[in-house]
């Protein structure tokens, strides 16, 4: 599918992955919008959303919501309000006005919950321990339903953990590594619930972005996809090259919070076979280089 030229919007265009996918996608020649609560645009409102859905876009990469599985579950509305009644809303609005409109939807690890087995691939149990997973998972299900009943086109990608360069440094709380960097380079102390043996799989922005294009150039509609890079990395051993690389910082281990402890889903790494022979996508920064690029032109 060749769209070079048509015009896209991005919902939660200012955040990490929203601004490094416009710069992606306006490099390669598209016409792309973005729509923020940064910007005043809030993806809860339905007569906003409305309006800027009536200009019939040809993609709109849905991104916009609430972040954090930790922090949802004391704040159950409003992670239900962000995620799933707003994105209900936006396929209504896609159907209603923009049937034409391709809607690619940025889910979640977290729909999983714990995974009763490494490596996850899209046929695993969807059993989310958090009102975020389950909020993504409600999301993910409603575009499917859609899809085969009122042929919305659709992509889903059910991503890892991501990190890269950054302009600005709020991540507590939703991206870890980009989190941490900023502690290090201030030359704070980093925590460590438990041993930190647990296992993550962490995907460099660059290679997301490059997933979420190929998600647009070819035909994949009706269908999730894991998006990570596909290894295990201890996180114990992902904070210590985090102090390592930058050279400042400290490692403190402590044991799990109780609230954390509840929504910890344990051990993580994709299967990421199906993106691979579906849309050619093949992560090119490994986690060593990511963190060290990260470190060197970030904040």
């Amino acid at each position: 599918m060749n769209l070079t030229g048509k015009r896209i919007l991005i919902t939660g265009s200012e955040g990490f992955i929203g601004a490094a996918l416009q710069e992606r996608l306006q490099k390669l020649g598209y016409k792309v919008s973005g729509y923020d609560i940064a910007k005043g645009d809030d993806i809860a409102d339905a007569e906003k959303l409305e309006k800027i859905v009536r200009k019939k876009f040809d993609v709109i990469y849905h991104l916009a919501g609430f972040s954090g599985s930790n922090k949802s579950n004391s704040d159950v509305q409003k992670c239900f309000g962000l995620n799933s009644i707003a994105t209900a809303n936006l396929i209504k609005l896609i159907l209603e006005y923009s049937p034409k409109t391709k809607l690619i939807l940025s889910g979640s690890r977290l729909e999983y919950g714990k995974p009763q087995y490494l490596p996850v691939d899209e046929n695993h149990p969807t059993t989310p321990n958090s009102a975020y997973g389950i909020s993504k998972l409600a999301s993910t299900q409603l575009a499917l339903v859609f899809a085969r009943s009122h042929n919305l086109k659709t992509t889903i990608f059910r991503t890892s953990n991501v990190y890269g360069p950054h302009k600005k440094g709020s991540f507590k709380g939703y991206n870890v590594i980009n989190y941490f960097i900023d502690e290090a380079k201030k030359g704070n102390t980093l925590t460590v619930f438990g041993d930190g043996k647990q296992t993550r799989d962490y995907i460099y922005i660059e290679d997301l972005v490059e997933a979420f294009v190929k998600g647009l150039q070819k035909e994949a509609d009706g269908q999730i996809y894991n998006l990570g890079y596909g290894q295990p990395i201890e996180f114990v051993r992902m904070i210590k090259s985090i102090v390592k690389t930058v050279g400042k910082g400290k490692v403190k281990f402590i044991k799990w919070p109780p609230d954390f402890k509840g929504v910890e889903t344990g051990s993580y790494v994709s299967n990421i076979g199906k993106i691979k022979k579906d849309l050619g996508f093949v992560p090119k920064t490994d986690f060593a280089r990511g963190i060290k690029l990260t470190v060197q032109n970030g904040i």
